[in-house]
């Protein structure tokens, strides 16, 4: 199996590319890792080659760069990774010369591997946790989702919130985007909440959707509560009223008995 991934020189010189592959994963915190062929566990950097690893590319040139993919014939079921980075090789400087910058960039390959039987192979998330505050203050809220891809292949998940006032009344619904999750791994998806109430307890119901091992679309579900109120400035603008009302009303009834003596 063969594979074209291209590359351009947007700049306005001459750069030198050096090709070669790693694996790589991806953190918690949507970090990308890479690390040495073969040391991560669905590795599949040792299957890729290529003829091109070092070349130069003018302004606005474009170089294809074929990638044979080799798959051995025993090979567990599932998802396997690796990536094809692109890397610019700088001129070698005169001592005392300034420091440098290379810059890369990366292609990821994302292959899944059947198995004999369909349970060889399973697509499954769930979701860990909800980082909503328990008590907000004004907006925005910010929003924070840990997603856990407890199957064997990589799974593409688009995560949405649905917020909920008092009876039932739906205030919003939030599009949290698409993240792709690796195998035994976790990713947090984060959002913002900005059209907040004015002050309201809110049942906020967080769904992942993704395709299982049978193409067929799952959805996963976890709620929790949170009360939004105003600011400090607006509560004190309230409540300090309300609390000075039988000081003056107390006031006026003084002022009216001290009149009716008087007369």
């Amino acid at each position: 199996m063969i594979r074209t991934v291209s590359v351009e020189n947007q700049s306005d010189a001459t750069v030198r590319m050096r090709v070669y592959v790693m694996d790589f994963r991806i953190t918690k915190e949507n970090d990308f890792v890479f690390l040495e062929p073969g040391e991560e566990s669905y590795s599949c950097s040792k299957w890729l080659s290529h003829e091109e690893t070092d070349f130069e590319l003018a302004p606005g040139e474009n170089r294809a760069v074929a990638v044979t993919i080799n798959v051995p014939r025993e090979v567990e079921p599932g998802g396997h990774y690796a990536a094809l980075l692109f890397e610019t090789v700088q001129p070698q400087l005169d001592q005392g010369s300034s420091v440098t910058i290379s810059s890369r960039i990366a292609s990821l390959f994302y292959l899944t591997i059947p198995g004999v039987t369909e349970a060889d192979v399973l697509a499954k998330a769930e979701i860990v946790s909800l980082g909503f505050p328990g008590w907000a203050v004004g907006g925005p809220v910010k929003i924070a989702v840990v997603v856990c891809n407890t199957g064997n292949v990589h799974l593409d998940i688009a995560t949405k919130a649905y917020l909920y006032g008092l009876w039932g009344r739906k205030l919003e619904e939030l599009d949290l985007g698409q993240t792709v999750i690796l195998p035994g791994s976790e990713r947090i998806v984060e959002g913002s909440w900005g059209k907040t109430p004015f002050f309201d307890r809110v049942k906020a119901n967080v769904v992942i959707g993704y395709f299982n091992e049978h193409e067929e679309l799952v959805n996963e579900s976890k709620t929790t509560t949170l009360w939004v109120t105003p600011s400090g400035g607006v509560i004190a603008a309230i409540v300090v009223p309300i609390a000075l009302l039988p000081f003056l009303i107390w006031l006026l009834i003084r002022r009216y008995r001290l009149r009716a003596e008087h007369n």
